[in-house]
């Protein structure tokens, strides 16, 4: 068994309590958190993260810049919160969408219009790519594949986010490990290999799903150092590990730049509880190291599972 590690990181404006923008708009999680902090743990440790854009940071020149400098030792793909994207785009208080609440068109000319603006930015396609708040529905995954993806990473298995009001992003079913969908429906397997390959994030289920009725109100457990301890995150990863039946294992850790600087998010009010998520997650990439687990790019994944031809 092969075992790869995806350290993918939604990157988006600076936040604070109840995720509530900054204002003015303010990008310290970008060039602090990932100039000074997270890229120096990753090179430590010889990692190739996956950063997703979101549509402001693409539009901030020192955020900008400071990913751009970034080339050959980290993976740039996109990250969609709808209310920064064009048409309509503004600077709302709290991202609120779920892209797959939008009809077909509005959605294909947000997702276009972030495609072009990391186009411009960067110079090439973007090949990866997740929703803000995992919200991608039954149009989703195709318009990604009409404009040239490789990777999607929106499904996050064992939750439904339909309570909190996206009308179809439920993936109570969806396989834990990297798969080729149906692009109408994105927690079922395609009968057979297509162009789009999708990179759940890993979510294993709460230790008490398995009560009657109750079970799935249990918080299932992410590979997030956001909250738990380290040994409960390497735990995640190990009981991933596990539990999959393939020749290529892949672990999605994710988190978001802001979590790694105090008062940018809603999880780290202070530089302690910063470096705590940051001590997590070099936890994590240690014990990757130990087991020989290989860092890979979101986008690199689709040519471990892609048939011989299509790499």
């Amino acid at each position: 068994m092969s075992v790869h590690l995806c350290v993918s990181i939604d990157c988006e404006c600076d936040k604070g309590p109840g995720w509530r923008t900054q204002k003015p708009l303010a990008f310290a999680g970008v060039t602090e958190g990932i100039g000074n902090r997270l890229q120096p743990l990753f090179r430590r440790f010889g990692v190739k993260p996956t950063y997703l854009l979101s549509p402001e940071v693409m539009r901030d020149g020192p955020a900008r810049e400071t990913l751009a400098a970034l080339a050959g030792e980290a993976e740039l793909g996109t990250h969609l919160h709808g209310e920064f994207a064009e048409p309509g785009a503004g600077e709302p208080d709290v991202t609120r969408a779920f892209q797959c609440n939008y009809d077909r068109r509005t959605e294909r000319q947000k997702l276009d219009s972030l495609t072009r603006l990391f186009r411009d930015c960067f110079g090439r396609a973007p090949r990866s790519f997740r929703a803000g708040r995992f919200g991608i529905g039954r149009h989703s995954l195709g318009l990604l594949q009409e404009l040239g993806y490789a990777v999607d990473s929106s499904v996050t298995p064992h939750k439904d986010w339909r309570p909190a009001g996206a009308r179809e992003a439920s993936f109570l079913e969806a396989p834990s490990q990297p798969y080729w969908p149906q692009l109408d429906d994105p927690e079922r397997i395609a009968p057979a290999p297509g162009l789009l390959l999708e990179v759940p994030v890993t979510i294993r289920p709460s230790r008490l799903a398995w009560l009657p009725v109750i079970g799935r109100r249990f918080e299932p457990r992410w590979l997030r150092p956001t909250r738990g301890s380290a040994a409960r995150l390497v735990a995640v990863a190990k009981e991933e590990m596990a539990g999959a039946r393939a020749p290529n294992v892949v672990l999605n850790c994710m988190f978001h730049n802001v979590e790694v600087v105090p008062l940018a998010s809603p999880y780290a009010a202070d530089e302690d509880r910063a470096n705590a998520i940051l001590r997590k997650l070099a936890a994590l990439l240690e014990f990757a190291g130990r087991e020989g687990i290989k860092t890979v790019g979101l986008s690199d994944v689709r040519d471990l599972f892609a048939p011989a031809g299509r790499r």
